[in-house]
């Protein structure tokens, strides 16, 4: 699978996830509110792959991790679930992993 096509498709999942409409999303990352729907459709549709620093935006604006857009799809949950921890527990369970 193309890279645009694996964050388009996690990028609409987080999107209607949250409850947000794609103009909305846009202009909390930032995106002028003109051209909000047009640039996070065209996202979402895999014209066009977002540029990493617009993906970080993304991904803190629907409170994923940046990996979660690009990661295999059994990893998915895995990482939700490590990015949901506080971050002394993440270390400790990171800490726990490498032994």
């Amino acid at each position: 699978m193309k890279l645009e096509t694996l964050i388009a498709r996690r990028l609409r999942e987080a999107r209607e996830e949250a409850g947000l409409s794609l103009e909305a999303l846009g202009v909390a990352v930032g995106i002028e509110e003109a051209t909000a729907k047009v640039r996070i459709h065209q996202y979402e549709n895999g014209k066009h792959a977002p540029p990493f620093p617009m993906l970080e935006r993304l991904a803190v604006a629907l409170k994923k991790p940046v990996i979660w857009f690009i990661c295999a799809e059994e990893e998915k949950g895995l990482l939700l679930k490590l990015y949901a921890l506080p971050q002394d527990s993440r270390r400790i369970a990171l800490e726990k992993l490498e032994n």
